[in-house]
């Protein structure tokens, strides 16, 4: 009985809190999407490189330099915007959810446009 009541609690608390605000200074999901998929895409590329790690430790440096002149951003608030998302695990999850989607996506139309150029 007493889990009952924890349960219909927890839910209760849940349906009745708003989706929360974003701070001021912090990235919107969308911009921090957008921005983790090129980072992960740039960790792709240096791992499959046969370099030491002092070398892919400046190769990522380099783009990941790229990456936030891209996006117009600074790595100071990327790094404070990433802390927060860290912090906010529902939040953390579902920008990562989408990162990870958006990225099996890609890979699949890669994957299509080799097979379709090899039938060519």
């Amino acid at each position: 009985m007493k889990n009952l009541f924890l349960l219909a609690v927890i839910l209760l608390l849940s349906a009745c809190g708003g989706q929360e605000e974003i701070p001021d200074g912090i990235l919107s999901q969308e911009a921090m999407v957008n921005i983790l998929i090129d980072i992960r895409i740039a960790e792709g590329k240096v791992d499959v490189l046969s370099v030491g790690r002092d070398s892919s430790a400046v190769l990522f440096g380099e783009l990941e330099r790229r990456i936030f002149e891209k996006h117009q951003l600074d790595s100071q608030i990327y790094r404070k915007s990433y802390q927060y998302y860290m912090t906010n695990a529902e939040l953390y999850l579902s920008v990562n959810d989408i990162v990870l989607d958006s990225l099996k996506v890609r890979q699949q139309r890669l994957k299509t446009d080799v097979v379709r150029g090899k039938e060519n």
